[in-house]
Protein backbone atom coordinates (compact mmCIF):
# COMPACT_ATOMS: atom_id res chain seq x y z
CA UNK A 1 0.00 0.00 0.00
CA UNK A 2 1.06 3.58 -0.68
CA UNK A 3 0.01 6.55 1.46
CA UNK A 4 -0.56 9.98 -0.06
CA UNK A 5 -1.11 13.04 2.15
CA UNK A 6 -3.37 15.64 0.56
CA UNK A 7 -5.16 18.76 1.74
CA UNK A 8 -8.94 18.67 1.32
CA UNK A 9 -8.82 21.97 -0.58
CA UNK A 10 -6.21 20.64 -3.04
CA UNK A 11 -8.25 17.53 -3.77
CA UNK A 12 -11.31 19.71 -4.40
CA UNK A 13 -9.25 21.97 -6.66
CA UNK A 14 -8.42 19.07 -8.97
CA UNK A 15 -11.89 17.52 -8.66
CA UNK A 16 -13.54 20.80 -9.65
CA UNK A 17 -16.20 20.49 -6.97
CA UNK A 18 -16.37 21.29 -3.25
CA UNK A 19 -16.61 17.98 -1.42
CA UNK A 20 -16.79 17.35 2.29
CA UNK A 21 -14.33 15.00 3.97
CA UNK A 22 -17.13 12.44 4.26
CA UNK A 23 -17.91 12.65 0.53
CA UNK A 24 -14.24 12.21 -0.36
CA UNK A 25 -13.99 9.23 1.99
CA UNK A 26 -17.13 7.58 0.57
CA UNK A 27 -15.97 8.07 -3.02
CA UNK A 28 -12.53 6.64 -2.28
CA UNK A 29 -14.06 3.58 -0.62
CA UNK A 30 -16.30 2.96 -3.62
CA UNK A 31 -13.18 3.16 -5.82
CA UNK A 32 -11.44 0.55 -3.66
CA UNK A 33 -9.18 3.00 -1.81
CA UNK A 34 -9.24 4.03 1.82
CA UNK A 35 -8.74 7.10 3.95
CA UNK A 36 -6.74 6.30 7.06
CA UNK A 37 -7.01 9.58 8.93
CA UNK A 38 -7.34 13.33 8.85
CA UNK A 39 -5.62 16.17 10.65
CA UNK A 40 -7.58 18.37 13.01
CA UNK A 41 -7.62 21.53 10.92
CA UNK A 42 -9.97 23.89 9.09
CA UNK A 43 -8.43 22.57 5.87
CA UNK A 44 -7.65 19.03 7.01
CA UNK A 45 -4.86 16.95 5.53
CA UNK A 46 -6.17 13.56 4.47
CA UNK A 47 -4.12 10.37 4.60
CA UNK A 48 -5.21 8.41 1.54
CA UNK A 49 -4.21 4.77 1.12
CA UNK A 50 -3.97 3.72 -2.53
CA UNK A 51 -3.55 0.17 -3.71
CA UNK A 52 -0.17 -0.93 -5.04
CA UNK A 53 -1.17 -1.04 -8.72
CA UNK A 54 -2.57 2.51 -8.82
CA UNK A 55 0.58 4.29 -9.96
CA UNK A 56 -1.48 7.15 -11.44
CA UNK A 57 -2.89 8.04 -8.00
CA UNK A 58 0.46 8.58 -6.29
CA UNK A 59 -0.16 12.35 -6.08
CA UNK A 60 -2.97 14.69 -5.04
CA UNK A 61 -3.35 15.46 -8.76
CA UNK A 62 -3.98 11.80 -9.53
CA UNK A 63 -6.37 11.38 -6.61
CA UNK A 64 -8.34 14.48 -7.61
CA UNK A 65 -8.49 13.36 -11.25
CA UNK A 66 -9.74 9.89 -10.30
CA UNK A 67 -12.45 11.28 -7.98
CA UNK A 68 -13.53 13.76 -10.67
CA UNK A 69 -14.19 10.97 -13.15
CA UNK A 70 -15.76 8.63 -10.62
CA UNK A 71 -18.27 11.32 -9.68
CA UNK A 72 -19.11 11.76 -13.40
CA UNK A 73 -17.77 15.32 -13.58
CA UNK A 74 -16.02 14.75 -16.93
CA UNK A 75 -17.53 13.80 -20.29
CA UNK A 76 -14.44 12.39 -22.03
CA UNK A 77 -10.91 11.18 -21.35
CA UNK A 78 -8.26 13.85 -20.72
CA UNK A 79 -6.28 14.74 -23.83
CA UNK A 80 -2.55 15.08 -23.24
CA UNK A 81 -0.41 16.15 -26.19
CA UNK A 82 3.35 15.95 -26.49
CA UNK A 83 5.59 17.56 -29.11
CA UNK A 84 8.80 16.10 -30.51
CA UNK A 85 11.95 17.70 -29.12
CA UNK A 86 15.06 18.43 -31.18
CA UNK A 87 17.14 17.49 -28.14
CA UNK A 88 18.47 14.02 -27.45
CA UNK A 89 20.11 11.89 -24.77
CA UNK A 90 22.83 9.38 -25.64
CA UNK A 91 23.15 6.24 -23.51
CA UNK A 92 26.55 4.53 -23.62
CA UNK A 93 27.06 0.79 -23.14
CA UNK A 94 29.21 1.49 -20.10
CA UNK A 95 26.07 1.88 -17.93
CA UNK A 96 24.73 -1.57 -18.88
CA UNK A 97 26.14 -3.24 -15.76
CA UNK A 98 25.19 -0.57 -13.23
CA UNK A 99 22.00 1.28 -14.30
CA UNK A 100 21.29 0.51 -17.95
CA UNK A 101 18.08 2.38 -18.81
CA UNK A 102 16.78 5.94 -18.81
CA UNK A 103 13.70 7.71 -20.18
CA UNK A 104 13.39 11.48 -20.56
CA UNK A 105 10.99 14.36 -21.20
CA UNK A 106 11.12 18.18 -21.31
CA UNK A 107 8.49 20.41 -19.68
CA UNK A 108 8.03 23.89 -21.17
CA UNK A 109 6.46 27.07 -19.76
CA UNK A 110 6.05 25.84 -16.21
CA UNK A 111 4.40 28.58 -14.15
CA UNK A 112 6.61 27.91 -11.16
CA UNK A 113 5.43 28.95 -7.71
CA UNK A 114 6.60 27.94 -4.25
CA UNK A 115 3.51 25.76 -3.87
CA UNK A 116 4.02 24.10 -7.26
CA UNK A 117 7.72 23.48 -6.65
CA UNK A 118 6.93 21.87 -3.30
CA UNK A 119 4.26 19.73 -4.96
CA UNK A 120 6.64 18.58 -7.71
CA UNK A 121 9.30 17.63 -5.17
CA UNK A 122 6.70 15.80 -3.07
CA UNK A 123 5.54 13.78 -6.11
CA UNK A 124 9.15 12.97 -6.98
CA UNK A 125 9.95 11.71 -3.49
CA UNK A 126 6.67 9.81 -3.15
CA UNK A 127 7.47 7.89 -6.34
CA UNK A 128 11.03 7.30 -5.08
CA UNK A 129 9.80 5.85 -1.81
CA UNK A 130 7.02 3.70 -3.27
CA UNK A 131 7.14 2.58 -6.88
CA UNK A 132 10.84 3.43 -7.15
CA UNK A 133 11.58 1.14 -4.19
CA UNK A 134 13.64 3.81 -2.45
CA UNK A 135 15.43 4.64 -5.73
CA UNK A 136 16.60 1.05 -6.26
CA UNK A 137 14.14 0.33 -9.07
CA UNK A 138 13.80 3.88 -10.38
CA UNK A 139 15.10 7.34 -9.55
CA UNK A 140 13.97 10.71 -10.91
CA UNK A 141 16.13 13.70 -11.76
CA UNK A 142 14.69 17.17 -12.50
CA UNK A 143 16.94 19.90 -13.97
CA UNK A 144 16.48 23.52 -15.13
CA UNK A 145 17.31 23.75 -18.84
CA UNK A 146 18.92 27.17 -18.39
CA UNK A 147 22.03 25.66 -16.84
CA UNK A 148 23.21 22.99 -19.30
CA UNK A 149 23.37 22.15 -23.01
CA UNK A 150 22.18 19.18 -25.05
CA UNK A 151 22.97 16.54 -26.10
CA UNK A 152 23.15 14.88 -22.68
CA UNK A 153 25.18 11.68 -22.29
CA UNK A 154 24.42 8.91 -19.80
CA UNK A 155 27.58 6.92 -19.12
CA UNK A 156 29.49 5.11 -16.37
CA UNK A 157 32.79 6.45 -15.05
CA UNK A 158 35.27 5.68 -12.29
CA UNK A 159 34.30 7.41 -9.00
CA UNK A 160 37.42 9.60 -9.02
CA UNK A 161 36.45 10.98 -12.44
CA UNK A 162 33.01 12.11 -11.27
CA UNK A 163 33.78 15.44 -9.59
CA UNK A 164 31.06 18.03 -8.94
CA UNK A 165 29.36 20.12 -6.28
CA UNK A 166 26.44 18.04 -4.96
CA UNK A 167 23.09 19.63 -4.19
CA UNK A 168 23.14 21.83 -1.06
CA UNK A 169 26.93 21.52 -0.78
CA UNK A 170 29.45 24.35 -1.01
CA UNK A 171 32.44 22.30 -2.19
CA UNK A 172 33.25 19.99 -5.06
CA UNK A 173 34.03 16.36 -4.31
CA UNK A 174 34.35 13.11 -6.21
CA UNK A 175 31.70 10.38 -6.21
CA UNK A 176 33.40 8.33 -3.48
CA UNK A 177 33.53 11.35 -1.17
CA UNK A 178 29.87 12.14 -1.89
CA UNK A 179 28.82 8.62 -0.86
CA UNK A 180 30.83 8.95 2.36
CA UNK A 181 30.27 12.60 3.32
CA UNK A 182 26.85 13.81 2.12
CA UNK A 183 23.74 12.73 4.02
CA UNK A 184 21.98 11.78 0.79
CA UNK A 185 25.12 10.04 -0.43
CA UNK A 186 25.40 7.93 2.70
CA UNK A 187 21.69 7.08 2.54
CA UNK A 188 21.86 5.67 -1.00
CA UNK A 189 25.50 4.53 -1.20
CA UNK A 190 24.43 0.87 -1.00
CA UNK A 191 22.73 1.19 -4.41
CA UNK A 192 26.15 1.63 -6.06
CA UNK A 193 28.04 -0.72 -3.77
CA UNK A 194 30.20 -3.28 -5.56
CA UNK A 195 30.40 -1.35 -8.83
CA UNK A 196 33.76 -0.13 -10.14
CA UNK A 197 32.07 2.55 -12.21
CA UNK A 198 29.12 4.80 -11.33
CA UNK A 199 26.44 6.20 -13.66
CA UNK A 200 26.56 9.90 -14.47
CA UNK A 201 24.68 12.37 -16.69
CA UNK A 202 26.92 14.89 -18.52
CA UNK A 203 25.90 17.68 -20.88
CA UNK A 204 27.49 18.76 -24.19
CA UNK A 205 30.15 20.72 -22.28
CA UNK A 206 30.90 17.71 -20.04
CA UNK A 207 29.20 19.39 -17.05
CA UNK A 208 27.77 16.87 -14.60
CA UNK A 209 24.01 16.97 -14.10
CA UNK A 210 23.75 14.21 -11.52
CA UNK A 211 25.04 10.99 -10.03
CA UNK A 212 21.93 8.78 -10.24
CA UNK A 213 20.29 7.43 -8.18
CA UNK A 214 21.95 9.52 -5.48
CA UNK A 215 22.08 13.28 -5.99
CA UNK A 216 21.93 16.19 -8.46
CA UNK A 217 24.62 18.75 -9.11
CA UNK A 218 24.16 22.02 -7.24
CA UNK A 219 25.09 23.95 -10.40
CA UNK A 220 22.97 22.17 -13.01
CA UNK A 221 20.38 20.33 -10.95
CA UNK A 222 18.85 22.94 -8.64
CA UNK A 223 15.33 24.06 -9.62
CA UNK A 224 14.24 27.54 -8.45
CA UNK A 225 11.15 29.70 -8.90
CA UNK A 226 12.51 31.52 -11.96
CA UNK A 227 12.94 28.32 -13.98
CA UNK A 228 10.25 27.67 -16.59
CA UNK A 229 11.74 24.88 -18.73
CA UNK A 230 12.65 21.58 -17.05
CA UNK A 231 14.42 18.41 -18.16
CA UNK A 232 13.28 15.22 -16.42
CA UNK A 233 14.98 11.83 -16.54
CA UNK A 234 14.13 8.56 -14.83
CA UNK A 235 16.86 5.93 -14.63
CA UNK A 236 16.64 2.28 -13.64
CA UNK A 237 16.65 -1.22 -15.04
CA UNK A 238 13.34 -2.08 -16.72
CA UNK A 239 12.44 0.12 -19.69
CA UNK A 240 8.73 -0.71 -19.59
CA UNK A 241 8.51 0.15 -15.90
CA UNK A 242 10.41 3.44 -16.39
CA UNK A 243 8.17 4.30 -19.35
CA UNK A 244 5.08 3.77 -17.19
CA UNK A 245 6.50 6.02 -14.47
CA UNK A 246 7.35 8.74 -16.99
CA UNK A 247 3.84 8.59 -18.45
CA UNK A 248 2.37 9.04 -14.97
CA UNK A 249 4.80 11.83 -14.07
CA UNK A 250 4.37 13.72 -17.34
CA UNK A 251 0.55 13.59 -17.40
CA UNK A 252 0.53 14.67 -13.76
CA UNK A 253 2.74 17.68 -14.46
CA UNK A 254 0.71 18.58 -17.57
CA UNK A 255 -2.22 19.17 -15.21
CA UNK A 256 -0.23 22.19 -13.97
CA UNK A 257 -0.68 23.92 -17.34
CA UNK A 258 2.72 23.40 -18.95
CA UNK A 259 3.56 21.65 -22.23
CA UNK A 260 5.75 18.61 -22.88
CA UNK A 261 8.35 17.53 -25.43
CA UNK A 262 9.48 13.95 -26.05
CA UNK A 263 13.26 13.62 -25.88
CA UNK A 264 14.89 11.05 -28.15
CA UNK A 265 16.95 8.61 -26.08
CA UNK A 266 19.51 6.86 -28.27
CA UNK A 267 21.15 3.72 -26.91
CA UNK A 268 24.60 2.78 -28.13
CA UNK A 269 23.93 -0.20 -30.35
CA UNK A 270 20.91 1.19 -32.17
CA UNK A 271 17.87 1.09 -29.85
CA UNK A 272 15.90 4.31 -29.31
CA UNK A 273 13.20 5.46 -26.91
CA UNK A 274 10.74 8.32 -27.15
CA UNK A 275 7.83 9.05 -24.82
CA UNK A 276 4.31 8.84 -26.26
CA UNK A 277 1.05 9.67 -24.50
CA UNK A 278 -1.30 7.95 -26.95
CA UNK A 279 -4.25 5.98 -25.63
CA UNK A 280 -3.98 2.21 -26.01
CA UNK A 281 -6.87 -0.10 -26.93
CA UNK A 282 -8.29 -3.37 -25.71
CA UNK A 283 -11.24 -5.38 -27.02
CA UNK A 284 -13.27 -7.14 -24.33
CA UNK A 285 -16.41 -9.23 -24.66
CA UNK A 286 -19.53 -7.87 -22.97
CA UNK A 287 -20.47 -11.43 -22.08
CA UNK A 288 -17.06 -11.87 -20.40
CA UNK A 289 -17.58 -8.73 -18.30
CA UNK A 290 -21.06 -9.76 -17.19
CA UNK A 291 -20.11 -13.33 -16.35
CA UNK A 292 -16.93 -12.42 -14.49
CA UNK A 293 -18.66 -9.81 -12.33
CA UNK A 294 -22.03 -11.53 -12.01
CA UNK A 295 -24.17 -8.72 -13.43
CA UNK A 296 -26.20 -8.11 -16.58
CA UNK A 297 -25.46 -4.71 -18.10
CA UNK A 298 -25.81 -3.49 -21.69
CA UNK A 299 -23.10 -1.97 -23.88
CA UNK A 300 -24.64 1.48 -23.37
CA UNK A 301 -24.46 1.04 -19.62
CA UNK A 302 -20.83 -0.08 -19.92
CA UNK A 303 -20.07 3.19 -21.76
CA UNK A 304 -21.24 5.21 -18.76
CA UNK A 305 -19.54 2.95 -16.23
CA UNK A 306 -16.24 2.95 -18.13
CA UNK A 307 -15.88 6.73 -18.04
CA UNK A 308 -16.26 6.69 -14.25
CA UNK A 309 -13.00 4.71 -14.05
CA UNK A 310 -11.16 6.72 -16.73
CA UNK A 311 -11.81 4.33 -19.60
CA UNK A 312 -13.71 5.16 -22.77
CA UNK A 313 -15.71 2.95 -25.13
CA UNK A 314 -14.55 3.71 -28.67
CA UNK A 315 -16.84 1.28 -30.48
CA UNK A 316 -19.17 -1.69 -30.05
CA UNK A 317 -19.17 -4.52 -32.58
CA UNK A 318 -21.70 -7.14 -31.60
CA UNK A 319 -20.52 -8.54 -28.28
CA UNK A 320 -17.05 -6.97 -28.57
CA UNK A 321 -16.37 -3.61 -26.91
CA UNK A 322 -13.26 -1.60 -27.82
CA UNK A 323 -11.95 0.37 -24.85
CA UNK A 324 -9.58 3.34 -24.98
CA UNK A 325 -7.07 3.27 -22.12
CA UNK A 326 -5.20 6.47 -21.10
CA UNK A 327 -1.41 6.25 -21.17
CA UNK A 328 -1.18 6.78 -17.41
CA UNK A 329 -3.44 3.79 -16.62
CA UNK A 330 -0.46 1.47 -16.21
CA UNK A 331 -2.55 -0.91 -14.10
CA UNK A 332 -4.55 -2.21 -17.08
CA UNK A 333 -2.81 -5.38 -18.25
CA UNK A 334 -5.58 -7.89 -18.97
CA UNK A 335 -9.28 -8.08 -19.81
CA UNK A 336 -9.94 -8.92 -16.16
CA UNK A 337 -8.50 -5.52 -15.14
CA UNK A 338 -11.11 -3.77 -17.29
CA UNK A 339 -13.84 -6.00 -15.87
CA UNK A 340 -12.67 -5.15 -12.35
CA UNK A 341 -12.85 -1.43 -13.14
CA UNK A 342 -16.38 -1.83 -14.52
CA UNK A 343 -17.30 -3.64 -11.29
CA UNK A 344 -15.94 -0.73 -9.22
CA UNK A 345 -17.93 1.73 -11.30
CA UNK A 346 -21.05 -0.44 -10.98
CA UNK A 347 -20.45 -0.67 -7.24
CA UNK A 348 -19.46 -3.87 -5.50
CA UNK A 349 -22.21 -3.22 -2.97
CA UNK A 350 -24.74 -3.34 -5.82
CA UNK A 351 -23.71 -6.80 -6.98
CA UNK A 352 -26.17 -9.43 -5.72
CA UNK A 353 -24.17 -12.29 -4.17
CA UNK A 354 -24.94 -15.86 -5.28
CA UNK A 355 -23.84 -19.16 -3.81
CA UNK A 356 -21.31 -21.07 -5.93
CA UNK A 357 -22.49 -24.37 -7.38
CA UNK A 358 -19.91 -26.39 -5.47
CA UNK A 359 -20.67 -29.35 -3.19
CA UNK A 360 -17.19 -29.86 -1.70
CA UNK A 361 -16.02 -28.52 1.64
CA UNK A 362 -12.59 -26.93 1.87
CA UNK A 363 -10.08 -27.40 4.66
CA UNK A 364 -6.40 -26.78 5.34
CA UNK A 365 -3.83 -29.34 4.24
CA UNK A 366 -2.17 -31.17 7.10
CA UNK A 367 1.22 -29.93 5.91
CA UNK A 368 -0.13 -26.37 6.09
CA UNK A 369 -1.16 -26.91 9.71
CA UNK A 370 2.29 -28.35 10.43
CA UNK A 371 3.96 -25.37 8.76
CA UNK A 372 1.84 -22.88 10.71
CA UNK A 373 2.72 -24.63 13.97
CA UNK A 374 6.41 -24.21 13.20
CA UNK A 375 5.93 -20.50 12.52
CA UNK A 376 3.94 -20.05 15.72
CA UNK A 377 6.79 -21.63 17.66
CA UNK A 378 9.31 -19.09 16.40
CA UNK A 379 6.90 -16.23 17.01
CA UNK A 380 6.68 -17.48 20.58
CA UNK A 381 10.47 -17.22 20.81
CA UNK A 382 10.23 -13.52 19.88
CA UNK A 383 11.23 -13.91 16.22
CA UNK A 384 9.59 -11.58 13.70
CA UNK A 385 8.19 -13.19 10.55
CA UNK A 386 9.32 -11.83 7.17
CA UNK A 387 7.78 -12.19 3.73
CA UNK A 388 10.22 -11.78 0.86
CA UNK A 389 9.73 -12.18 -2.87
CA UNK A 390 10.04 -15.47 -4.77
CA UNK A 391 11.68 -13.57 -7.63
CA UNK A 392 15.29 -12.75 -6.89
CA UNK A 393 18.69 -12.62 -8.59
CA UNK A 394 21.54 -15.01 -9.31
CA UNK A 395 23.81 -12.50 -7.63
CA UNK A 396 21.85 -12.67 -4.35
CA UNK A 397 21.19 -16.42 -4.34
CA UNK A 398 24.67 -17.52 -5.40
CA UNK A 399 27.41 -14.94 -5.93
CA UNK A 400 26.94 -12.97 -2.71
CA UNK A 401 26.92 -16.09 -0.55
CA UNK A 402 30.16 -17.50 -1.90
CA UNK A 403 29.32 -19.48 -5.03
CA UNK A 404 31.29 -18.41 -8.11
CA UNK A 405 28.94 -20.66 -10.06
CA UNK A 406 25.44 -21.83 -9.06
CA UNK A 407 25.63 -24.92 -6.85
CA UNK A 408 22.32 -26.33 -8.07
CA UNK A 409 19.90 -26.13 -10.95
CA UNK A 410 17.39 -23.33 -10.76
CA UNK A 411 14.58 -21.67 -12.70
CA UNK A 412 15.91 -18.69 -14.62
CA UNK A 413 13.71 -15.92 -16.02
CA UNK A 414 14.09 -15.57 -19.77
CA UNK A 415 14.78 -12.11 -21.20
CA UNK A 416 14.57 -10.39 -17.82
CA UNK A 417 15.02 -6.63 -18.20
CA UNK A 418 15.51 -6.21 -14.45
CA UNK A 419 18.93 -7.39 -13.29
CA UNK A 420 17.57 -7.66 -9.77
CA UNK A 421 14.95 -10.22 -10.82
CA UNK A 422 16.29 -13.00 -13.00
CA UNK A 423 15.54 -16.26 -11.16
CA UNK A 424 13.26 -17.99 -8.63
CA UNK A 425 14.80 -18.51 -5.22
CA UNK A 426 16.21 -21.88 -4.19
CA UNK A 427 16.98 -20.91 -0.57
CA UNK A 428 15.68 -18.30 1.87
CA UNK A 429 18.80 -17.22 3.80
CA UNK A 430 20.03 -14.74 1.12
CA UNK A 431 16.65 -13.00 1.11
CA UNK A 432 16.74 -12.71 4.91
CA UNK A 433 20.21 -11.15 4.65
CA UNK A 434 18.79 -8.61 2.18
CA UNK A 435 16.02 -7.82 4.69
CA UNK A 436 18.56 -7.38 7.48
CA UNK A 437 20.42 -4.90 5.27
CA UNK A 438 17.24 -2.85 4.84
CA UNK A 439 16.77 -2.86 8.62
CA UNK A 440 20.42 -2.19 9.48
CA UNK A 441 19.56 1.14 11.13
CA UNK A 442 17.08 -0.45 13.54
CA UNK A 443 18.01 -1.69 17.00
CA UNK A 444 19.76 -5.02 17.61
CA UNK A 445 19.33 -7.86 18.29
CA UNK A 446 17.13 -8.60 15.28
CA UNK A 447 15.61 -12.09 15.38
CA UNK A 448 13.73 -12.87 12.17
CA UNK A 449 12.45 -15.85 10.21
CA UNK A 450 10.62 -16.73 7.04
CA UNK A 451 8.51 -19.79 6.32
CA UNK A 452 7.81 -20.02 2.61
CA UNK A 453 8.28 -21.73 -0.71
CA UNK A 454 11.43 -22.14 -2.74
CA UNK A 455 11.46 -23.39 -6.33
CA UNK A 456 13.55 -26.50 -6.95
CA UNK A 457 14.26 -27.80 -10.46
CA UNK A 458 12.77 -31.26 -11.05
CA UNK A 459 12.68 -32.68 -14.58
CA UNK A 460 10.33 -35.46 -13.41
CA UNK A 461 7.73 -32.96 -12.24
CA UNK A 462 4.82 -32.07 -14.53
CA UNK A 463 5.91 -28.42 -14.55
CA UNK A 464 9.65 -29.11 -14.47
CA UNK A 465 9.96 -27.68 -10.95
CA UNK A 466 8.60 -28.20 -7.44
CA UNK A 467 7.40 -25.77 -4.79
CA UNK A 468 9.37 -26.81 -1.70
CA UNK A 469 8.71 -25.31 1.72
CA UNK A 470 11.72 -23.96 3.59
CA UNK A 471 12.00 -22.30 6.99
CA UNK A 472 14.93 -20.02 7.76
CA UNK A 473 15.59 -18.27 11.08
CA UNK A 474 18.38 -15.78 11.75
CA UNK A 475 19.70 -13.61 14.56
CA UNK A 476 21.69 -10.45 13.83
CA UNK A 477 23.48 -8.97 16.82
CA UNK A 478 27.00 -7.78 17.73
CA UNK A 479 27.12 -10.41 20.50
CA UNK A 480 25.46 -13.36 18.79
CA UNK A 481 27.23 -16.66 18.10
CA UNK A 482 26.68 -20.29 17.14
CA UNK A 483 25.54 -21.22 20.66
CA UNK A 484 22.55 -18.88 20.49
CA UNK A 485 21.20 -20.19 17.20
CA UNK A 486 21.90 -23.80 18.26
CA UNK A 487 19.91 -23.21 21.45
CA UNK A 488 17.03 -21.79 19.43
CA UNK A 489 17.12 -24.81 17.08
CA UNK A 490 17.23 -27.30 19.98
CA UNK A 491 14.18 -25.79 21.66
CA UNK A 492 12.37 -25.35 18.35
CA UNK A 493 12.81 -29.01 17.38
CA UNK A 494 11.97 -30.30 20.86
CA UNK A 495 8.71 -28.34 21.07
CA UNK A 496 7.68 -29.74 17.69
CA UNK A 497 8.68 -33.32 18.58
CA UNK A 498 11.29 -33.57 15.84
CA UNK A 499 14.33 -35.71 16.67
CA UNK A 500 17.50 -34.54 14.96
CA UNK A 501 21.25 -34.54 15.14
CA UNK A 502 24.03 -32.21 14.03
CA UNK A 503 26.74 -33.26 11.60
CA UNK A 504 29.73 -30.93 11.30
CA UNK A 505 30.24 -29.67 7.75
CA UNK A 506 33.05 -27.19 7.04
CA UNK A 507 32.28 -26.98 3.32
CA UNK A 508 29.16 -24.84 3.39
CA UNK A 509 30.57 -21.78 1.56
CA UNK A 510 28.45 -19.12 3.26
CA UNK A 511 29.11 -20.34 6.83
CA UNK A 512 32.28 -20.13 8.95
CA UNK A 513 34.23 -23.44 9.00
CA UNK A 514 34.15 -24.98 12.46
CA UNK A 515 30.93 -23.12 13.22
CA UNK A 516 28.71 -24.76 10.63
CA UNK A 517 26.85 -28.03 10.35
CA UNK A 518 24.16 -30.00 8.58
CA UNK A 519 20.87 -30.76 10.31
CA UNK A 520 20.06 -34.48 10.09
CA UNK A 521 16.61 -36.06 10.61
CA UNK A 522 16.28 -39.85 10.31
CA UNK A 523 19.62 -40.03 8.53
CA UNK A 524 18.74 -37.41 5.90
CA UNK A 525 20.20 -33.92 5.59
CA UNK A 526 17.30 -31.49 5.92
CA UNK A 527 19.09 -28.19 6.43
CA UNK A 528 22.07 -26.28 7.77
CA UNK A 529 23.02 -24.21 10.82
CA UNK A 530 25.92 -21.91 11.59
CA UNK A 531 27.52 -18.49 11.64
CA UNK A 532 27.41 -16.55 8.38
CA UNK A 533 30.95 -15.89 7.12
CA UNK A 534 32.38 -12.33 7.29
CA UNK A 535 32.88 -12.30 3.50
CA UNK A 536 29.18 -12.92 2.94
CA UNK A 537 28.24 -10.25 5.49
CA UNK A 538 30.44 -7.76 3.63
CA UNK A 539 28.84 -8.75 0.32
CA UNK A 540 25.42 -7.90 1.76
CA UNK A 541 26.63 -4.72 3.47
CA UNK A 542 26.00 -6.03 7.00
CA UNK A 543 28.17 -4.82 9.88
CA UNK A 544 27.10 -7.23 12.65
CA UNK A 545 27.44 -11.03 13.00
CA UNK A 546 24.53 -13.17 11.78
CA UNK A 547 23.74 -16.75 12.79
CA UNK A 548 21.07 -18.81 11.07
CA UNK A 549 19.52 -22.16 10.36
CA UNK A 550 17.44 -23.23 7.38
CA UNK A 551 15.23 -26.33 7.17
CA UNK A 552 13.49 -28.11 4.29
CA UNK A 553 10.04 -28.38 5.85
CA UNK A 554 8.54 -30.67 3.21
CA UNK A 555 11.37 -33.17 3.74
CA UNK A 556 10.89 -33.14 7.52
CA UNK A 557 7.11 -33.53 7.17
CA UNK A 558 7.55 -36.53 4.87
CA UNK A 559 9.97 -38.19 7.29
CA UNK A 560 7.83 -37.82 10.43
CA UNK A 561 4.65 -38.90 8.62
CA UNK A 562 5.96 -41.90 6.68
Amino acid sequence: MVYVYAKQSKINEYVGETLSVEEIDTTLQEMGMDMKGISDDTDPELKVEITAEKMDMVSVVGIGRAIKYYRSLASSLPKYSIAKSVNKVIVEKSVSSVRPKTVCVILRDVNMTTELLDEMIEIQEKIHDSFGRHRKKASIGIYPMDDFKFPVTFRAEAPEEIIFQPLDSEVEMDASEILKSCDTGKKFAHLLEGHKKYPVFRDANSQILSLPPVINSNKTGRVDLHHKDLFIEISGFNLTYLDNLLKVLTTTFLEFGCSAEAVSVEYEGGDTYELTLDNSKDVVSLDYINKLIGINVTADEVKKLALKVMLEVESVNGDDITFLIPSYRCDIWHDSDIADDIARAYGYNNIVPTLPEIVTVGSRLEVSDFTKRLSDTLVGFGFIELYSYMLTSIKTQFNKIGFSEPDKKFERLLDSEDQGLNMLRVRILPEILESLLINRKNKYPQSVFENGFTIQKNVKSETGADNVRHLCAAIADPRTNYTKIKGALDTFMKLNNIEFEIKVNDKIPFLIPGRSAEIIVDGKSVGFIGEVSPEVLVNFGLLVPVVAFELVIDEIYSIINK
